[in-house]
C-alpha cells in the first residue's frame, strides 16, 4: 500500500514523463517542417529550347552545420525532388547504367561577405538501374561552395539549372517570374584573433669554473718502540738462604709429638672406660 508521499511521487514522475513525450511527439513535426523542402515553381524546356511548360518542384538549399568564418570556405548544398505521383522531368530515351545524369545550377548571393555575386553549383549521379523511357529523371545533388570574406550574414538564391545526360542538355528550367527560386541564409561568424604570444626569455646563468688544485696527501707512518717498564709486585717469592724453619728446637719449648702422645692416651683410656662400663651392664641383667 502506498503512502501520500509515495504517491505524490508517483504523480510528479508520471506527469513529467508526460510531458516530455508530449515535448519528443510535438517537437518532431516542427524540425520536420523546418528541414522540408519548399514548393517552388520552374519553367523548364527540353535541349536547349527555351522554357514553355511550368513545372513544380520541391527544392531546398542547406546551409553547412557549423557557422563558417570569415575567410574560410563553406559547402552548402541544393536538393531538387519531383513529384512522386505525376513526375514532370522524365527521360525522353532509356537512359543506360553506365551513363552520367549531371545538374549545374547558378546561386545568386546578396551580402557583403561574399566578393562574387553568383556562385555555381554542380552535381552528378550514375543510376544504378536503366530509366526507361518517360520515367521520371532522378536530380543529383548539387554542391556549391562558398567563402564568405568578413563576418555578417549572406541570403543564397536558387536560379536557373540545366539537366544533362552524358553531356547533353535534357532540360533547361528557370524561376517563374513569381516567387523565384529557393533560398537560404548564411551567417557567418565572427574572425577570432588568436593573440601573439610574446616569448619570456629567462635569462640563461653559465656557472663559473672555479679550478680546483688538487694536492697529493702524504701520510707519515711512525713506528714507536715502547720499553716495558718492570712492575716490583707486593708478593714475592723469596727462597731462604739458611734452610727453613721447621719450628723445631730446644729454645722454642715442645714440639708436636707431645700432643698427638696426650692425645692417643686420652683415647684410650676413654676406650677402655666404655668396655668396663659394658661389662658391668652385661653381668646385672
Amino acid at each position: 500500500m502506498l503512502t501520500s508521499k509515495a504517491r505524490r511521487r508517483l504523480a510528479l514522475k508520471t506527469s513529467a514523463m508526460a510531458v516530455l513525450g508530449a515535448g519528443i511527439f510535438g517537437g518532431l513535426p516542427v524540425v520536420a517542417a523546418i528541414a522540408a523542402p519548399v514548393p517552388v515553381t520552374y519553367t523548364c524546356g527540353q535541349g536547349i529550347e527555351s522554357p514553355t511548360s511550368t513545372v513544380a518542384l520541391s527544392m531546398e538549399i542547406k546551409p553547412p552545420a557549423a557557422q563558417p568564418s570569415p575567410n574560410s570556405a563553406a559547402t552548402l548544398t541544393w536538393e531538387i525532388h519531383q513529384p512522386t505521383a505525376t513526375p514532370v522531368l522524365t527521360a525522353t530515351a532509356q537512359i543506360t547504367p553506365a551513363s552520367t545524369v549531371a545538374a549545374d545550377g547558378a546561386v545568386s548571393a546578396a551580402g557583403s561577405p561574399v566578393a562574387s555575386a553568383t556562385i555555381v553549383a554542380t552535381g552528378a549521379a550514375t543510376p544504378a538501374t536503366a530509366i526507361s523511357s518517360g520515367s521520371a529523371v532522378p536530380i543529383p545533388t548539387m554542391t556549391m561552395v562558398v567563402t564568405p570574406t568578413a563576418s555578417g550574414t549572406v541570403t543564397l538564391k536558387g536560379e536557373a539549372f540545366a539537366l544533362q545526360v552524358n553531356g547533353n542538355v535534357l532540360y533547361n528550367c528557370q524561376p517563374a517570374t513569381t516567387g523565384g527560386g529557393p533560398a537560404a541564409t548564411l551567417v557567418v561568424g565572427t574572425s577570432s584573433t588568436s593573440p601573439t604570444s610574446t616569448p619570456t626569455t629567462t635569462p640563461t646563468t653559465t656557472p663559473t669554473n672555479t679550478p680546483t688544485t688538487n694536492r697529493p696527501t702524504r701520510t707519515s707512518t711512525v713506528f714507536e718502540t715502547v720499553t716495558p717498564t718492570a712492575t716490583v709486585t707486593g708478593n714475592r717469592s723469596r727462597t731462604p738462604k739458611a734452610g727453613a724453619d721447621t719450628g723445631a728446637g730446644g729454645e722454642t719449648g715442645p714440639d708436636g709429638r707431645m700432643f698427638i702422645f696426650a692425645g692417643t692416651a686420652l683415647i684410650a683410656v676413654a676406650t677402655a672406660g666404655g668396655l668396663v662400663m659394658r661389662r658391668r651392664n652385661a653381668a646385672r641383667s
